[in-house]
């Protein structure tokens, strides 16, 4: 009799628990946040592309700017400071490389990287360039650069002063795709007052002659020689002028748009935390029977908050094709 009813009252206790926060109504809400955040972050490089705003290209700038000079604050070394001439010289060789579907630091036309920089009169003492195509979050990016040792020599090399980063839309091996340039400089004169600075008896230990034809870090094996700037005017009259922006003037929604893999990930770590949080308070930090199916909802939810990410991680966020250049 005792056995009995004991049975009867474990039965009724299964039957009478109720979740005080994750109800089935949560669940269905959870499952469709969960959803919804998957396609905004797929829906984020069509976005990019198909609006090709010149104020959202100036704000994936602003923060891969950001990004590379947290980058050097991590290695003690200062920040690099954003120079007008060096952004329009990125922007203009940016839009080359979309307009004509190229990727590398040698135009079509035979043009090599420095062309740049001497197109828009930045005198330099230093200079590099990294070159990214084919890629959807800024942060791997980033991650991309300072993986591989020539484009982390780049972003990460005391001689460089100032940076100028920007993107452009277009097509790549059919494709279209988002171009990001990213060159850096020590202005000359920056460079010579180093040198007067030093003293008479560093001067032979600090002039370094900069080579006259300079001589790429990664890929290509040709070195292309100085052009005359023939098709300097023509390259002028593109709209190479670009947006700046300082990291304090990057919208809230700046870093959402630029890191769409990154934001994606935290939100999912944060609900699968509210979740878990949820079922201990839930089960009273206790594990019976009963909880086997309330257990089990939230881990069809987490279980399909990874597959997502893994999916959103294999579609949406493609590993980005990098070059890389550097005169030192």
């Amino acid at each position: 009799m005792r056995r009995r009813k004991a049975r009867m009252r474990a039965k009724k206790d299964v039957g009478d628990f109720s979740p005080r926060f994750l109800k089935n109504h949560v669940y269905l809400a959870t499952g469709a946040l969960v959803i919804c955040l998957f396609v905004a972050a797929g829906a984020v490089d069509r976005i990019v592309k198909e609006l090709d705003s010149p104020y959202v290209a100036a704000v994936i700038s602003a923060v891969l700017v950001d990004l590379a000079n947290e980058d050097r604050t991590e290695l003690a070394l200062p920040e690099l400071k954003v120079n007008p001439a060096l952004v329009a010289a990125a922007q203009a060789k940016a839009d080359d490389m979309a307009s004509k579907g190229y990727f590398s630091h040698t135009t079509p036309e035979g043009y090599d990287s420095w062309h740049w920089f001497r197109l828009v009169g930045y005198d330099y003492q230093y200079a590099g360039e990294n070159l990214a195509v084919n890629f959807t979050d800024s942060g791997d990016v980033e991650n991309a650069w300072m993986r591989s040792p020539t484009h982390r020599d780049n972003i990460v090399s005391p001689r460089y002063t100032e940076i100028g980063i920007a993107v452009a839309t277009g097509t790549y091996q059919g494709r279209p795709t988002v171009f990001a340039v990213q060159m850096f400089g020590m202005p000359r004169e920056t460079g010579a007052s180093a040198v007067s600075r030093s003293g008479p008896k560093d001067v032979a230990s600090v002039i370094e002659v900069p080579v006259a034809e300079p001589r790429e870090v990664l890929g290509e094996t040709t070195v292309v020689a100085p052009h005359e700037d023939d098709a300097g005017g023509a390259l002028a009259e593109q709209d190479g002028d670009a947006a700046i922006l300082s990291t304090e003037e990057i919208p809230w929604w700046g870093f959402l748009l630029a890191q769409p893999k990154q934001t994606l990930q935290y939100a999912y770590y944060i609900i699968g935390l509210l979740v878990l949080f949820a079922l201990f308070f839930d089960v009273e930090w206790e594990v019976h029977k009963h909880h086997l199916r309330h257990a089990m909802k939230a881990g069809v939810v987490l279980a399909t908050m990874s597959m997502l990410f893994i999916v959103a991680d294999w579609v949406f966020f493609a590993e980005p094709i990098l070059a890389s250049l550097g005169l030192r």
